[in-house]
């Protein structure tokens, strides 16, 4: 049964064909067993990557793919994870299902990835140059 209803294909379908000039790297890391939501995050991912040329979706196992998990520094799942063509991390990823507002921000992140911008003002990127160390910034979002 499909995730997305057809309606709304057909918008996410016109925004990708309007917005999107290059593509989006895409990797999702899910297990077979006692993880929830990894069927439904891929499925969604699947719907999503139909839609657009400009998405490459990769399906990886954690246990199968433990060499990437690690490189990416993945540490829950289901993941989704963009990466730059060469398999760079953009540091943008998703942990659990992408459904209510967070569908919403996974289309915007996924046509910003695909387009290498982002919607940040050029005073807060200056700011953000001045950043000497990695920082981890995790967001915590609940159904409520």
């Amino acid at each position: 049964m499909a995730k997305i209803d057809e309606k709304d294909k057909e918008t996410i379908k016109g925004m990708f064909n309007d917005q999107m000039q290059g593509t989006a790297h895409v990797r999702f890391f899910g297990a077979k067993d006692g993880c929830d939501y990894c069927d439904d995050t891929r499925e969604i991912l699947e719907e999503l990557a139909e839609l657009s040329d400009h998405i490459d979706l990769q399906i990886l196992d954690k246990e199968e793919n433990a060499d990437e998990v690690s490189r990416l520094d993945v540490d829950k799942f289901p993941a989704i994870v963009f990466v730059k063509e060469d398999g760079t991390d953009t540091g943008v990823r998703f942990y659990g299902i992408p459904s209510g507002y967070e569908f919403g921000t996974l289309i915007e992140d996924i046509i910003d990835v695909a387009n290498d911008k982002t919607t940040l003002s050029q005073a807060t990127l200056d700011q953000l140059k001045n950043i000497t160390q990695d920082v981890k910034i995790s967001v915590f979002v609940t159904p409520t």
